[in-house]
Parts: C-alpha cells; sequence; structure tokens
C-alpha cells in the first residue's frame, strides 16, 4: 500500500488531479460530478492527473456507476416522456428506441388501465435491473480494454504501464456512457465519446501516438457499428 507520502510526492509534478482518485475526501458523489466535469471539459488533463497505481476498484466503481447512472437517467427522462408527449410522438419516440414496428409499441390500444401502469412497471424494471447494469460496465470496460490491449501487442505499439494502463482507460472513458440518459440518439453519443476519451486515456497514460490511440480506440465501436447494421439488414431481408 503506498502511504500519503508516496501518493503526495507521486502527484508533485501534477497540475490536475483526478478527482474520483480523491473521493474518499470530497464524497462520491461529489468526486463523481467533478470527474465527469473534468473528463468532458479537459480529457488530456484528467488522464494526466490518473495514477495508474492506485488500483482497480476505483476505476472499475466508476465505470460501473457512470453506466447504471446513464441507464437510470434515460429510464427517468422516457418515463416523463411517456406520461407527458402526444401519443403520436411518443409512438414515434418509442420506435426510433426500441427499432421496433408500430404493432411493437402500440399493442395496448384500447386498454387503458395497461396503458395508465405500463410506465411505472416499466421504471420498477429498471430500478430491479440496476445491479445488473452495474456489473455489466464492469465487464464491458474490462472487455473493451483486454480487446484494445491486444491490439497494442499486435501493432507493437507502447505500453509501459501493461494491461493495467488500458484497463484504466477504458473504465474512465465510460464516463461518456452518462449520455445514454439522451433519448433517441444517447447509445451513439455515448460510443462515439467514449471511444474518443479512450484515446486520449490511450495516448496519455500508454504514450500511444494520437493518430494511432484513435484508430485502436474506434476499432471496436467500429465493428459494433457493422454488426448493428447487418441485423438491421438481416431481419429487414427475414421480414
Amino acid at each position: 500500500m503506498n502511504s500519503d507520502h508516496d501518493n503526495t510526492a507521486s502527484r508533485a509534478g501534477t497540475d490536475v488531479v483526478n478527482p474520483w482518485e480523491e473521493r474518499k475526501d470530497r464524497g462520491r458523489v461529489a468526486a463523481l460530478v467533478a470527474a465527469l466535469a473534468l473528463l468532458a471539459t479537459s480529457p488530456r488533463g484528467f488522464f494526466g492527473g490518473t495514477r495508474v497505481d492506485a488500483g482497480w476498484w476505483g476505476p472499475l466503481l466508476f465505470a460501473g456507476l457512470v453506466v447504471a447512472l446513464g441507464a437510470l437517467l434515460n429510464g427517468l427522462i422516457l418515463f416523463v416522456l411517456t406520461l407527458t408527449l402526444p401519443d403520436a410522438v411518443l409512438e414515434l419516440v418509442s420506435r426510433m428506441e426500441l427499432l421496433g414496428e408500430p404493432a411493437d409499441v402500440s399493442g395496448l390500444e384500447g386498454n387503458s388501465f395497461l396503458q395508465r401502469i405500463l410506465p411505472f412497471l416499466g421504471l420498477q424494471l429498471l430500478l430491479l435491473f440496476l445491479p445488473f447494469v452495474f456489473a455489466f460496465g464492469l465487464l464491458a470496460s474490462l472487455f473493451s480494454a483486454g480487446f484494445a490491449h491486444l491490439l497494442l501487442i499486435i501493432t507493437r505499439s507502447p505500453r509501459p504501464n501493461g494491461f493495467r494502463g488500458t484497463g484504466v482507460a477504458a473504465c474512465y472513458a465510460a464516463g461518456a456512457f452518462l449520455l445514454t440518459a439522451v433519448p433517441v440518439v444517447g447509445d451513439v453519443l455515448a460510443i462515439v465519446g467514449s471511444a474518443g476519451l479512450f484515446a486520449v486515456g490511450l495516448h496519455v497514460l500508454q504514450g500511444v501516438k494520437a493518430s494511432r490511440a484513435a484508430l485502436l480506440a474506434a476499432i471496436l465501436p467500429l465493428l459494433l457499428f457493422v454488426g448493428a447494421i447487418l441485423q438491421i439488414v438481416l431481419a429487414a431481408l427475414a421480414a
């Protein structure tokens, strides 16, 4: 374990400190808000102030909390929209969210009771599944880190901090998943934003050239995008 003296010495030349690493002093909520704000305004400064040797739990906890918080905010926003939007607009939003046909989201027509309680049931289910969303955030960050680190090895890119450096970058890049709260386009914004943050993290923490870091960070999101397009095309052909 590092002493307080060691922590101070390791940060002596650092202008910016990762707020999440000070959560014991600041409090978790304040540290999370400050970390997200710094990631959004100065990602290079955020990663420059991040200690790779501070352990795994902090970055993993950050990733899980942000992914779960994004899902919760998205659910709350959709809950409010369900109660306030006109039916035609709500159906359009639902179709774009679910990629469904009109019948998929209008099957409750004629049953006003179910239409009224459905948003509340959906919110209850979301709260029930939040622990699983949290765990998904952890696993997704580790998977993304493993994939990217394999690419670093294949391309013989610098990796002075080993897998931990790549993992820390991937976990904090998950901060962009707060954007999943935005209806309809939130998932796309989150994936693009996390890829950008991951590229900055690889550049700062592992010393990878900025252009190469951007390319490596974009490969997995690009594969996911192509897979989603193929799924939509195959579903359309099957119909």
